[in-house]
């Protein structure tokens, strides 16, 4: 898979060049060639008309090009200027002169935060600011800044943007690296739009609406050809008036959702919507602080033992938190049956009924190599994925609650998962695919959900639906 295509970008120094595009497009692979944290397989970096190529992102920072990533690197015990210190590469830590630097960068940014106290007590717009002040300390000139407000409140956004524009002002070039279309028109000088690894649009951000810009992140999707219209049968799976808090990101609020049997709904939404929360409240693994959900009549409000043994499947955004990979297949595909007593005898396990149990799995469901004695986390990432989707299916599920079941996987693999899921549905099951991929939900979808800052802010039919109009919801412009 090309995760960049012949991508041409300048950057100027005092502007804020805004990257944005959907989840894949290759906004952060783009930010980390230019970082040092990866090379480019073809064309070359300029850095004040002289050609660059860092072999490490120490390298590049060392030129003057700082990446802020999206997972923090602050660590938590230690103040920023322990932290700062960290990044040095001398033979003696030199407190004081780290001190200095980042009193000068302070100066220089408006970044004003307290220097001494462990990073754990800094707020998360705190920490995020952090970041971008110990670049500057380091001698960034090209700041380059991967989702910053992916995991901020409003205020804590407006906050941070304004601090972007106070960095940019004295003189660096700042890329802001984001899905939130508002962030764009408050806060860049310039854009450039990202689609499948292409640059598709690229120039002053001011003569583009929040509207054509999501047209190109969004382009045209082929109409949806083929796909069978199932007839839905009653609720199943049903959220009432959720509201949910979180630690980062959006909270959920006055969520309501019905998933009837027989019926695949999709929600779609940017990174950092919700998704997480609201897939862990509806199987629960978390409690809202209002509304209730209910699987068959029968509430399974934050009980996942409850919601599991009525018959709801989960497969989880990260297969980590779905497998156990220093476990043999045969153990994680058997986990949902250890206490049925066709694998045990006498207070022992049948090792030969786990096994061949396994093997039916394996064989059912594609996984390669089918050898259940070997451990999960040696197959492959899409046999790691059919493994787990095939733990849960198996059983013919009332429901199933699936969080970017695809993502990450080949052509083959990821066509073998949506197959499952719609012979699910086909079954009788309520099937909610909850997806940062747009191309997942319209492969499977009979009814598409936008999700928006924690928030339901449209719906549509999967069967026909209005593109530009799903790219504006996922962008917030809700009319």
């Amino acid at each position: 898979m090309q995760a960049l295509l012949g991508v041409t970008l300048e950057l100027r120094p005092g502007r804020v060049h805004a990257l944005i595009g959907e989840n894949g497009a290759g906004k952060s692979t783009l930010a980390r060639i230019m970082a040092g944290v990866i090379p480019a397989d073809a064309g070359n970096l300029e850095l004040h008309g002289a050609d660059v190529r860092f072999a490490s992102r120490h390298e590049a920072l060392a030129a003057g090009v700082g990446l802020v990533p999206q997972a923090l690197s602050i660590v938590g015990e230690l103040s920023l200027v322990e932290n700062f210190l960290l990044g040095e590469r001398g033979l003696r830590a030199d407190r004081r002169a780290a001190e200095a630097a980042l009193t000068a960068a302070t100066e220089r940014s408006g970044i004003n935060l307290p220097l001494h106290v462990r990073g754990a007590e800094l707020s998360l717009a705190e920490r995020q600011l952090g970041e971008v002040l110990l670049a500057l300390a380091e001698g960034a000139r090209v700041l380059l800044l991967d989702e910053p407000t992916s995991s901020l409140g409003p205020l804590e956004v407006e906050r941070l943007i304004n601090q972007v524009r106070t960095v940019a002002s004295m003189g660096s070039a700042v890329v802001l690296v984001t899905h939130r279309l508002d962030e764009v028109l408050h806060a860049a000088d310039d854009v450039s739009v990202l689609r499948a690894g292409r640059l598709v649009h690229h120039g002053p951000a001011g003569v583009l609406d929040a509207g054509s810009l999501a047209s190109l992140m969004v382009g045209e999707r082929p109409a949806v050809t083929n796909r069978v219209r199932r007839s839905p049968g009653s609720a199943r799976l049903r959220g009432t008036n959720l509201e949910a808090a979180a630690e980062s990101g959006p909270a959920l609020r006055q969520i309501n959702l019905e998933v009837n049997a027989g019926e695949i709904v999709g929600v779609a939404g940017v990174a950092g919507s919700g998704q997480r929360l609201l897939v862990e409240t509806l199987t629960g693994l978390a409690s809202p602080t209002a509304g209730d959900v209910a699987l068959d009549g029968v509430d399974i409000t934050g009980s996942p033992d409850r919601a599991a043994r009525l018959g709801l499947a989960y497969l989880p955004e990260d297969r980590n938190d779905g497998l156990v990979f220093g476990l043999t297949v045969a153990d994680n595909a058997s986990l949902l049956h250890v206490s049925e007593p066709r694998f045990h005898r006498f207070g022992l396990r049948l090792r030969r009924a786990l096994v061949e149990f396994a093997r039916g799995l394996c064989r059912q469901f594609d996984v390669r190599p089918p050898r259940p004695e070997i451990a999960a986390g040696t197959l492959s990432g899409g046999n790691q994925q059919k493994l787990m989707a095939g733990r849960e299916l198996e059983r013919q599920p009332a429901a199933i609650v699936a969080h970017g079941p695809t993502q990450g996987l080949d052509i083959a693999a990821a066509a073998a998962i949506r197959g499952e899921l719609s012979e699910a549905a086909a079954r009788g099951a309520a099937v909610l695919v909850v997806s940062a991929d747009l191309d997942e939900v319209l492969a499977l979808a009979d009814r598409i959900l936008v999700l928006a800052g924690g928030r339901l802010v449209d719906e549509q039919s999967g069967h026909s639906p209005d593109i530009e109009r799903l790219g504006r919801a996922m962008a917030g412009l809700v009319a």
